[in-house]
């Protein structure tokens, strides 16, 4: 775990209109008014936009599963906002929905708003925080510093002791537990989400 402690900076309300690519418009502004660290509260429609529903397998590194969706759909979401490589990283979960049905998940790359969007951005200073490629993960993560150079825990913070050991069940406890999932939502959930292999 990471983490770091800042205050509340700059507040911003920010309307971005029908057509507009609403990642486009929060990057530039967010970039123009030199928001380093934050978060972004955001509602409204959007008529098309591409977006990661998870991954393809639960493996790291993630293999992303890709989703394009169009026609209209409302939108509620955040983002945080942390210095990247190339600039203001952003990183949107949102979900969508549109005539009973509803995705939720990373938005990526385009985001073309419907009617309007709405956006509030919260400035957060004080923190040193960057969102760089971690090597295990295979994807740019958020990366704290700590006033003593080193990456990891606030100065102060109690240090993490090991977990403790789960007692094994017993067997006919186990055996219990599985027939009281078999046929439940997870089971239900993992087969509809299961993607067949070719």
């Amino acid at each position: 775990m990471q983490y770091s402690e800042g205050r509340l900076g700059r507040v911003f309300v920010v309307r971005i209109d029908d057509g507009e690519d609403f990642l486009a418009v929060m990057h530039e502004f967010v970039r123009i008014k030199s928001v380093r660290t934050g978060t972004i509260l955001f509602l409204g429609a959007l008529r098309q936009g591409r977006m990661v529903t998870g991954p393809e397998e639960a493996i790291l590194p993630p293999d992303p599963h890709f989703v394009m969706f169009e026609g209209g759909w409302e939108m509620v979401g955040l983002g945080t906002i942390c210095p990247g490589e190339d600039g203001p990283a952003i990183h949107y979960h949102a979900s969508v929905g549109r005539a009973g049905y509803a995705l939720t998940g990373c938005l990526r790359e385009k985001a073309i708003t419907y009617i309007v969007a709405e956006a509030i951005v919260l400035e957060f200073t004080g923190l040193d925080i960057s969102r760089q490629f971690d090597e295990k993960t295979q994807v740019s993560l958020p990366f704290h510093k700590n006033d003593d150079g080193d990456l990891g825990q606030s100065p102060g913070a109690p240090k993490a002791s090991a977990p403790t050991e789960e007692p094994v069940p017993k067997e006919e406890e186990t055996a219990t537990k599985e027939d009281d999932t078999q046929g439940g939502l997870a089971e239900i959930i993992r087969d509809l989400t299961r993607r067949p292999r070719i």
